[in-house]
């Protein structure tokens, strides 16, 4: 999912390395099967050269530490993060675990300057740390993505709404826990999902297998929100029933030219539903019952657009 609104105690090099010249499509490692749900991820994030076979074993269900996960995030973000622009104001960050001379420095530096990943002071002293070498838990992880990909956040009503069950997370009308906001939303896109009893365990350390297929699901489509109740309006305007203006916006699952993730309201606005969707080409959608079509195009910002008119 790319912007426009995303560990390991062993060598470095077996991950977050670059791949040295070797062709990713060619490398598989040997505790990897074709046959493992996360074998796509993790040939997707050798193909981005985010991480590297070089090694023999990935170590699917092993955790991954924040240091690590820096160098991946930053690597699979690559040109869509800023340059860091050191100044009077700003020349670098200052953790007690992040000497400049470490080899995750750069990334962690880079994250922090574009507000995507952060440390936490120690103690009651005034020095900060990054916990270069804890594992990235389910629930930072959520918070990381939110940032990086620019997702809004969930209402809690809406969350409500959608037919969610009490967890570890929500007790049925408030988040409970402090990345249980990011976590919902990123359930309702598809991104994360809970255990088998209905909870998400927000402090548990994240595998590096559920991290590969979670940042993949984040970063490999171009999320783009639109405004629905918009869409619904116009939809209106044409003489179309509002909920059948909504059923037809969530019919396009599979649809070639814009595909539907999800709708929800956000934290931004409060009566508006949000629809979010990945764009896979300009062109048109055409409801011949209804006799309506959708227009997908960028305006002149680059900024894609749905128009609703009368086919």
């Amino acid at each position: 999912m790319k912007r426009t609104l995303v560990t390991i105690g062993i060598s470095v090099g077996l991950l977050f390395s670059a791949s040295m010249g070797v062709n990713a499509a060619n490398l598989h490692y040997k505790d990897v099967k074709k046959s493992d749900n996360f074998y796509p991820s993790v040939q997707y994030l050798l193909d981005q050269k985010a991480i590297s076979g070089t090694l023999p074993n990935f170590r699917p269900y092993g955790n991954i530490t924040r240091g690590q996960v820096s160098s991946i995030l930053t690597k699979a973000l690559d040109n869509r993060l800023k340059e860091v622009e050191y100044s009077d104001l700003y020349y670098g960050i200052d953790y007690i675990d992040v000497p400049k001379t470490d080899q995750f420095y750069p990334y962690i530096d880079r994250l922090f300057f574009n507000g995507i990943m952060r440390g936490y002071t120690v103690g009651n002293s005034s020095d900060w740390a990054f916990g270069i070498n804890q594992p990235l838990t389910r629930g930072q992880f959520a918070g990381i993505i939110i940032k990086a990909y620019d997702i809004p956040l969930i209402q809690r009503h809406s969350y409500k709404e959608n037919g969610t069950v009490k967890s570890d997370i929500f007790n049925g009308n408030y988040f409970t826990d402090p990345w249980g906001q990011q976590i919902a939303t990123l359930e309702t896109l598809g991104i994360i999902s809970g255990y088998q009893d209905g909870n998400f365990k927000p402090s548990t350390p994240i595998k590096r297998s559920q991290f590969a297929n979670m940042l993949v699901k984040a970063d490999r489509d171009e999320l783009t929100f639109f405004n629905q109740s918009t869409l619904v309006r116009d939809f209106i305007k044409l003489g179309i029933n509002a909920d059948v203006a909504v059923e037809k916006l969530k019919s396009l699952s599979n649809n070639e030219v814009l595909k539907y993730i999800a709708s929800y309201k956000d934290i931004r606005y409060i009566d508006t539903v949000n629809m979010a969707a990945t764009v896979r080409k300009e062109g048109e959608i055409i409801f011949k019952d209804i006799q309506v079509k959708l227009i997908v195009a960028k305006d002149a910002d680059d900024k894609w657009l749905i128009n609703v008119v009368k086919n």
